[in-house]
């Protein structure tokens, strides 16, 4: 068996020595790297170079670019790592004008806002100022109408309240069609119905009918419009049942009478489903 070569004591020493200087400059550029990485952070974090930069609104138009950053709580130069989104779409959902919000990081240091707001669907009229009312009832400051920039029915004598709530939760359930037909609306309430209103369309009719079932049943509008004759305008009563009521009672345009009238709504409603046309009684009383 062949023996290994003995080595002295001596002789070991200095290579003892030279791997413990090894492994201690090993130790010392680790150290001095961490230590270097550590400033590079430091000072990346103080430097310009880690805050926003930009902030991009879209999906506004009742808030402006300007209100959507403030209610956010995002400003250029705050730390962009640690901004909390989550916090900031919480914001702005607070906002009543704003049904959602999503706020996203936009590499290198942007912030993207994408706002949806809800429907504007009426105006409320302040002498020669107007207010935007929301589908979820929330009425805007007033603002004059060169800075208004949607078409919208207006209200007329209505108060701040659960009557304009409702209202608007009706207008916003219309077909946009019907909806734009609406030029104002008056409220009218009654001793019988304090939820009493009246429309004027803008064909030239005019719409009796109460918030509660204005939505049902103004969604048959053009179906209601098509049976009775364009040139003979009056009123069309949806308060309880569905009846028209000419202006000029017991006369039609050219001299029609009502019963001709009658004949009209009968031809132009038949074949057409019972459930999607509701019937119109005519009415030449006052």
């Amino acid at each position: 068996m062949k023996r290994k070569p003995v080595v002295s004591l001596e002789d070991r020493v200095p290579q003892l020595r030279q791997r413990r200087r090894k492994k201690a400059n090993r130790r010392l550029v680790g150290v001095v790297l961490l230590f270097v990485f550590l400033i590079i952070i430091v000072l990346y974090f103080q430097s310009p170079y880690s805050k926003v930069q930009n902030i991009h609104i879209t999906g506004n138009s009742g808030i402006s670019d300007e209100q959507a950053v403030q209610l956010s709580g995002i400003l250029a130069g705050d730390p962009y790592w640690t901004l909390s989104t989550d916090d900031a779409e919480k914001r702005l959902k607070d906002n009543k004008m704003i049904r959602d919000a999503e706020v996203k990081r936009d590499l290198p240091l942007n912030v993207e806002v994408t706002i949806e707001e809800f429907e504007k669907v009426a105006l409320s009229r302040e002498g020669q100022l107007y207010r935007a009312v929301y589908e979820n009832g929330f009425v805007s400051e007033p603002q004059p109408v060169q800075d208004i920039d949607f078409s919208a029915p207006v209200l007329n004598g209505f108060q701040q309240g659960e009557a304009v709530n409702d209202l608007a939760a009706a207008l916003s359930d219309l077909p946009g069609n019907v909806l734009n037909a609406i030029s104002e609306v008056h409220y009218s309430p009654s001793e019988v119905d304090p939820n009493r209103i009246i429309l004027y369309m803008n064909d030239g009719f005019e719409v009796h009918a109460v918030i509660p079932t204005l939505a049902e049943k103004m969604t048959h509008y053009p179906s209601i419009v098509s049976q009775l004759d364009p040139e003979v305008k009056g009123v069309i009563d949806l308060e309880v049942g569905s009846y028209f009521r000419a202006y000029n009672a017991g006369e039609a345009a050219n001299g029609e009478t009502d019963e001709t009238l009658d004949e009209q709504i009968e031809e132009a409603a038949e074949g057409l489903p019972d459930n999607d046309v509701p019937s119109i009684e005519e009415n030449s009383g006052g």
